[in-house]
């Protein structure tokens, strides 16, 4: 049976909207420092100084307060690639593999600004919930860019199969960037994206 996971009470005051997020925050803080196992919803209570009746109020367990953090992250993340996305396009007339350079910088920059997102897919297999979230975020960044880079960059290639160049560099890359995150060693992290850059290069070089 799958674990509930939608909050019970999203707050519309400001005060019950505060202590919502302390809750959030004081969650994910703790997520990394004692880990996924041992948080509880009483150890949230302890450090954020909420009691857990109240945390119970708008969660009915930890599961929710991650998937509401979880959710508006992958938001975040998606609208702050592609402002930055879209306003270097707005420089560029075609396409160069320094825009790919470009591209992968802006990721990898997108995902340390939005906060606890390297936590959340570090756990993203302790629920199915969870798991979803990310493959639809992935299909919301293959539309976005499909839409906003592709189409824009290679006029020539229809809607349809846009949207799948999009879904096969999007997949990729995050699979990749799985590798850059387990790899210790700075010199075989460049090599790692280095060999993205490259295979990108070349399927990128078949649209054009």
């Amino acid at each position: 049976m799958n674990t509930v996971i939608n909050p019970r009470k999203i707050p519309q005051q400001k005060r019950s909207k505060e202590r919502y997020q302390k809750i959030v925050d004081t969650a994910i803080q703790l997520l990394g420092e004692v880990g996924y196992d041992v948080l509880t919803t009483d150890l949230i209570a302890e450090k954020s100084g909420i009691s857990v009746g109240s945390i119970y109020q708008f969660f009915p367990n930890k599961e929710s307060i991650i998937y509401s953090h979880a959710e508006n992250s992958y938001l975040i993340m998606h609208d702050l690639f592609f402002e930055k996305v879209t306003k270097e396009l707005k420089k560029i007339k075609k396409f160069t593999p320094e825009f790919v350079d470009f591209t992968l910088f802006a990721f990898e920059q997108t995902l340390n600004e939005v906060k606890g997102y390297r936590l959340i897919h570090s756990i993203l297999y302790t629920n199915e919930a969870l798991l979803h979230l990310d493959i639809e975020s992935n299909e919301r960044f293959a539309k976005s860019l499909a839409e906003k880079v592709i189409m824009v960059l290679f006029p020539k290639v229809n809607k349809k199969r846009s949207f799948y160049i999009s879904l096969m560099i999007v997949e990729a890359v995050d699979s990749v960037i799985k590798i850059v995150h387990r790899t210790k060693k700075p010199s075989e992290k460049k090599q790692v994206l280095a060999e993205l850059k490259t295979l990108l290069l070349v399927y990128f070089s078949t649209f054009q």
